[in-house]
């Protein structure tokens, strides 16, 4: 599955808004408030319509909370119809289809997503029969991720396929399923003698994406999750810093994912699943290094895999090479070359900020005009100088030009 495109009508604070998808990496940028989060929540919705035709995996529905609502003088009205409306690709096949709200007192609609429902129930069919059939993954993370144990609450036998889509779109996300998937295979590699595949293509997936991790287990004796980190540090999953955890636990959980959904692929699992990640704030609790790799990582460790994220780092930015999408005045803007680039720039051109904080920016700008006019060694460019040295230090590039621009003048 690949989200090509995506129409919302009267969603969130969007009255109309139409968003085209790369197949590979898509970034989603904006000030705060522009909808980042709101376009991965009604991405959530139509990808989730897949669940329709999915015996025990709820779908999702437009919410309350999802209805545009217009301020009027005097009061406030919902806006309808509330629409989500998906263009997308699922193995070879180009399908369509529209969720929608009609009223206050009305269901989501689904009579409009019979094509992507029917899809869903013939290879639900076709697992049950047996075959070979790839299935997607689909799954969200949230800015609210934290990655604690929750309940086990779905209704899917533990050892079908279809549990692969277990809690796949619960935006803050929990860890239980594959810990205890973690247990299971380390319980079947002790039986048997030797370590699963599968369990196997989890590890390799998580090492890909975190050097420093030397391997992933579950201790018996424990009872817990482990990584064991290469400097010699063990550490169970619940006392890793909040960067390590998420990192580790989004990977993992993806790569779970990929071999339930698809056994039959082996240690392909991870490398030939397809399917829909959406992440809101990619970069969250990350270290800049680790802003610059994580989506060089995730391409190649889910290279068939479409991902839509959101983020609000430089460092991100000039990572993508794919697709920058910009959220401004309720509209989507392609925002092209952030690839390779300096953060600065980005910051500049790409984000609309300023590469300093503006105090600092003025004095700069008016020592440097002093310099120009001659006026370099005067009472008012020492006592600049000295204010930006006091804060930026003599080697910050632009007072070591003005050293130079001062010879020059003089």
């Amino acid at each position: 599955m690949k989200i090509n495109q995506l129409r919302l009508k009267n969603f969130r604070g969007f009255e109309n808004i139409s968003i085209d998808f790369q197949p590979h990496f898509n970034i989603l940028i904006g000030d705060n408030g522009t909808g980042k989060t709101a376009v991965l929540e009604s991405l959530s919705i139509a990808a989730a319509s897949f669940f329709l035709g999915i015996d025990g995996i709820n779908s999702r529905d437009i919410q309350h909370d999802d209805i545009r609502v217009v301020n009027y003088e005097n009061h406030i009205e919902p806006q309808f119809p509330v629409q989500v409306e998906c263009w997308a690709q699922m193995a070879g096949e180009k399908l369509a289809w529209l969720r929608e709200r009609k009223g206050i007192n009305n269901k989501t609609t689904v009579v409009n997503s019979k094509n992507i429902k029917q899809k869903a129930q013939q290879l639900q069919e076709q697992v049950r029969a047996g075959k070979n059939r790839n299935l997607p993954v689909i799954a969200y993370y949230s800015a609210e991720r934290h990655w604690m144990n929750g309940k086990e609450t779905g209704l899917v036998a533990k050892s079908s396929r279809i549990k692969g889509y277990d809690n796949g779109l619960n935006p803050t996300s929990n860890n239980r399923f594959f810990t205890q998937w973690f247990k299971g295979r380390e319980l079947v590699a002790l039986q048997q003698g030797k370590t699963p595949a599968e369990l196997e293509t989890v590890r390799k997936a998580v090492s890909c994406c975190i050097s420093e991790c030397q391997k992933l287990y579950f201790d018996l004796n424990e009872d817990a999750l482990m990584m064991a980190f290469k400097d010699g540090r063990i550490l169970p999953f619940k006392l890793l810093s909040d960067g390590v955890r998420n990192r580790l636990a989004m990977v993992a959980d993806i790569a779970w994912r990929c071999t339930i959904l698809n056994p039959h692929l082996g240690t392909r699992a991870t490398s030939d699943t397809d399917g829909v990640v959406l992440i809101d704030e990619i970069d969250l609790h990350f270290h800049p290094a680790w802003q610059q790799k994580i989506i060089l990582d995730l391409k190649t460790t889910f290279p068939n895999i479409q991902f839509i994220a959101t983020t609000h780092s430089p460092l991100i930015l000039s990572t993508v090479a794919d697709n920058v999408i910009t959220l401004k005045d309720n509209q989507a803007y392609r925002t092209n070359h952030t690839y390779g680039r300096d953060v600065n720039n980005i910051l500049k051109l790409a984000m609309g900020t300023t590469e300093r904080l503006q105090p600092i920016q003025d004095t700069l700008d008016n020592y440097l005009t002093l310099i120009e006019e001659g006026k370099g060694q005067s009472e008012e460019a020492l006592a600049l100088r000295k204010t930006l040295e006091t804060h930026l230090g003599i080697e910050d590039p632009e007072l070591v030009r003005a050293d130079v621009l001062i010879n020059f003048v003089e």
